[in-house]
């Protein structure tokens, strides 16, 4: 019995053991499974799923977000020198040292992160002012203020890498504990991984995708134009430095670099980059050039610069033999951050190849509108209006701009004799009378004219926009003509004498807008007409800011009367926007949306019972007129003595948002009463017209 009972012990002994080891075993695995997973947490980059709060609407802010990152989730980017760097949380503090990428960041929505800047980004003014303004701790080629940067406690610092003093630039950097992003772009696919980049340390990665399809599906768009360009079409160009030629010893040429790379891309070839596949930026003399002898030359330029680097060539007889010069096949493809600059690293990246494709293959590339894309570009992603007046092609001969209806003319680059038929007052603004060699007869009545500018006087007239005198237009020799196509034979007459046509018509705010810029752009004083539209921005927003709370159905109900008491205002036209920035609901509006000027019954406007009447300044009757018409007296309007009859505005000029402030207090004297309007009526005319508003409307 003794030994089948100490078998069976044995037995029951090892099956126990076996047991408590495969439950050992089994506590192992499942530890180790759950120690992987929770490693896997903390070094895997996050797929986002939560939705960041953007705003991508707001004209004047840069979007911002409220998301945030997990305890202990890192984010692992590749910078473009090949290192690896990682964040445990979305960056919030950035310091940019390039303007191109603060701007990507901005259009991004991560403007409001940035804390400090490189020195040159103050001068980027397609920046707001409140990213210009931020600490400036130098730059890549001047060196950093490294105590300063420190100061500022930066989650990472963005840059350039590979030239200038870049490489020391980040070792100091990387040496205080702080991650640097080294970037250097050679394509546009290399600008799309920038963007991924910023998009995943933001956390900003929907607003980063949308900008980069944007982008991608413009390039591929180029990219499929340019494979239709046969081998035997293609153009052999350079692309040239503009300081370099204006310094006037050797050139430097665009090799392999993303600007050099844009020729390539839309289809022509660099022939600075089949002769230096491996230099960025080589230098030649002018006997190189010679025996490369190009079909197109193109010239990089600040904007500032653009007219000097011409200039230089047209003043410098080595460029005379180039058969690039004797056909007139130089041009210069505005760059960098000034004012109608439009190509860089960066969002504009993708302009500046369109612009060289329409410069290079105007036929292939015809239906591209590299302005409207810039257009686009600065409206929905830097929340700017900078329209396609802004925007300027540049030849050595000519430039190209763009009218208020979207028509493209060639005027010369310099234009110094300019016949005016509708744009004096605007002209009055800019400084430039002096340029006009004709004007139209009412610029010599005009009141703000004549009192800025008494010289107008001996301007001669060959007429107006309503009747044109040929001989005599013809015999001022203009450079360019500046006219409200009121007559369409007219403009033909003129254009078939060889004279560029500028045409001019506008319907709302923008429209004033593209005038003010298409100005600048002609006379190439386009930081004036920024500084214009900031102040008409400033007093517009001061306008709508008081009245944006009133409902709807309390706002005051306007009529706006012209040349006869029954020709009104209807729902297209600058005066009706007008009424509506003004706080006001235009009455006939509704009935006559698609019309500007209308002749109406009496019936018609007791109907619409306005609340406020406002008449023309160049209407021939006043508020008596219409206050002492039994007609009118059952309207609103008369019965409470509210019709005025405006004093002098220029509605298609810089002061048509005086005419809206003005408007705002009439029909808002309470909201307004704090508001000494001559005040800041005679400080806006004398900074713009050198004159006080009431030198011309009277105390």
């Amino acid at each position: 019995m003794t030994k089948p009972y100490n078998a069976l012990a044995r037995t029951y002994t090892m099956i126990i053991l076996a047991i408590i080891i495969i439950g050992i075993i089994a506590g192992v695995i499942i530890f180790i499974n759950i120690s992987e997973q929770q490693m896997q947490a903390q070094t895997t980059t996050p797929i986002t799923t939560e939705s960041p709060t953007q705003t991508t609407t707001s004209p004047t802010t840069s979007p911002t977000t409220t998301q945030s990152t997990s305890p202990g989730v890192i984010i692992v980017i590749t910078d473009f020198r090949g290192k690896e760097i990682e964040f445990n949380k979305h960056v919030e503090k950035i310091v940019v040292l390039s303007s191109y990428w603060a701007e990507l960041l901005y259009a991004i929505g991560a403007g409001d992160r940035i804390v400090g800047i490189g020195s040159y980004v103050k001068y980027d003014y397609y920046l707001p002012e409140y990213i210009r303004n931020k600490t400036s701790v130098g730059s890549i080629f001047r060196g950093i203020n490294i105590e300063e940067l420190a100061a500022l406690d930066p989650d990472v610092v963005i840059m350039d890498t590979g030239y200038s003093r870049a490489n020391e630039i980040i070792e100091q950097i990387e040496d205080l504990g702080i991650p640097v992003i080294g970037l250097f772009i050679r394509s546009i696919d290399d600008e799309l991984k920038a963007i991924d980049i910023f998009g995943k340390i933001t956390g900003l990665v929907d607003r980063a995708n949308e900008l980069k399809n944007f982008i991608a599906t413009r390039y591929e768009e180029l990219l499929s134009r340019a494979s239709t360009i046969s081998e035997g079409d293609k153009l052999r160009v350079v692309m040239i430095s503009g300081s370099s030629v204006i310094e006037g010893g050797e050139i430097t040429v665009y090799a392999n670099t993303s600007w050099g790379r844009a020729i390539e891309d839309i289809g022509a070839i660099n022939i600075a980059l089949e002769h230096d596949p491996d230099e960025e930026w080589p230098k030649i003399d002018l006997e190189t050039l010679y025996t490369w002898d190009p079909d197109i030359i193109l010239i990089t330029s600040s904007m500032s610069k653009i007219q000097d680097v011409l200039d230089a060539i047209e003043n410098d007889e080595r460029w005379y033999g180039l058969r690039a010069y004797n056909e007139k096949n130089i041009y210069v493809v505005p760059c960098w951050s000034g004012l109608g600059g439009v190509f860089d690293w960066g969002p504009r990246d993708i302009i500046g190849r369109e612009y060289i494709a329409s410069v290079l293959y105007p036929e292939v590339y015809a239906d591209i509108d590299w302005r409207s894309d810039m257009e686009y570009l600065l409206s929905n992603f830097y929340g700017q209006f900078i329209p396609k007046q802004a925007l300027v092609v540049y030849n050595i001969e000519w430039k190209e701009i763009v009218d208020t209806l979207n028509n493209t003319v060639r005027i010369p680059r310099k234009p110094e004799r300019v016949v005016d038929f509708i744009s004096y007052v605007t002209l009055t603004a800019f400084g430039v009378l002096d340029k006009l060699v004709g004007v139209s007869k009412y610029a010599k009545t005009n009141i703000l004219v004549k009192t800025a500018y008494p010289e107008i006087e001996n301007v001669p007239s060959p007429g107006s926009s309503f009747s044109v005198n040929i001989e005599n237009l013809t015999a001022l020799n203009p450079d360019l003509v500046i006219i409200w196509p009121y007559k369409p034979d007219v403009i033909e007459q003129i254009e078939s004498l060889g004279i560029p046509v500028v045409k001019v018509k506008l319907y709302d705010i923008n429209d004033v807008k593209r005038l003010i810029w298409m100005i600048g752009s002609i006379f190439e004083l386009r930081d004036r007409a920024k500084e214009l539209i900031d102040d008409m921005n400033y007093i517009i927003g001061f306008i709508q800011e008081r009245v944006k709370d009133i409902p709807s159905d309390q706002r005051v109900k306007v009529l706006y009367l012209w040349s006869k008491t029954t020709k009104v205002q209807g729902g297209k036209g600058t005066v009706h926007g007008f009424i509506t920035l003004a706080g006001g609901i235009n009455v006939a509006a509704k009935d006559l949306p698609e019309s500007s000027y209308v002749e109406v019954d009496i019936e018609s406007i007791i109907a619409w019972n306005p609340e406020v009447i406002v008449i023309w300044y160049h209407a021939k009757y006043n508020e008596s007129t219409i206050l002492n018409d039994p007609l009118w007296q059952s309207i609103d309007a008369v019965k409470n003595g509210r019709v005025y009859k405006e004093p002098y505005y220029e509605h298609w000029g810089v002061d048509c948002t005086l005419f809206i402030l003005w408007l705002a207090k009439q029909l808002y004297p309470d909201v307004f009463s704090d508001v000494d309007f001559m005040a800041m009526a005679n400080e806006y005319y004398m900074k713009w017209y050198g004159i006080n508003y009431s030198d011309v409307v009277g105390d």
